[in-house]
């Protein structure tokens, strides 16, 4: 088993894309239960209604709800994509001056 980690350009920018994938997924249902609304179904007795209420909430309330929660998930794997992204630029970036400072002065043509 390997006890290193290797990152390239191309590694990160995968990672990226990958994020950016889970984002989307996660949008997309976001938006599909966002789109439900209030839930019905559960009849018009006092205990129906406090049910519907109840699923209601957990879809779609505030904090802790299935909404919130994803838009949770949705920032985080966001940020993630941005990370990965940058962690690509800076290793070029940084494998760029490693090597401009490796390459010869120029010593006027002597």
């Amino acid at each position: 088993m390997s006890k290193h980690v290797r990152v390239t350009p191309e590694s990160a920018a995968a990672c990226a894309r990958s994020c950016e994938t889970y984002s989307n997924e996660l949008r997309s249902l976001h938006e599909f239960v966002t789109n439900r609304g209030n839930l019905s179904g559960f009849g018009t007795l006092p205990s129906g209604i406090a049910l519907n209420a109840k699923y209601t909430e957990l879809t779609s309330g505030a904090s802790g709800s299935l909404t919130s929660t994803l838009q949770a998930h949705i920032d985080i794997a966001a940020k993630l994509a941005d990370t990965f992204r940058r962690i690509g630029e800076r290793y070029v970036e940084t494998d760029d001056a490693a090597a401009a400072s490796l390459r010869p002065a120029d010593t006027g043509g002597r």
